[in-house]
């Protein structure tokens, strides 16, 4: 029985890492960037978020739109008024 805790053990810790290839960094790898497409046109800033690897999906909305408030790693989050950006956080 006692071989069996270490490798349940050992499996846990294969599933609870992000894979440390960075394959798993999502959004977050990105954010460092983000403050350059702020004030910028919305346009510009979704065309830029999908080019980036990480990122699977861009949603937008103003300062006082309501959105789900669950944390996706591969989702960049853009406030804009009018056309322009205010914002981008991930999640």
């Amino acid at each position: 029985m006692r071989p069996i805790v270490p490798l349940a053990a050992l499996l846990l810790l294969g599933c609870a890492g992000g894979g440390g290839n960075g394959a798993g960094a999502g959004c977050a790898s990105y954010e460092v960037g983000f403050q350059r497409l702020i004030g910028g046109s919305l346009e510009s800033a979704r065309a830029t978020l999908a080019r980036m690897p990480g990122i699977q999906s861009v949603r937008v909305g103003g300062p006082n739109t309501p959105m789900t408030r669950d944390y996706r790693p591969d989702r960049a989050t853009v406030i804009a008024e009018g056309d322009t950006v205010r914002s981008i956080t991930c999640g």
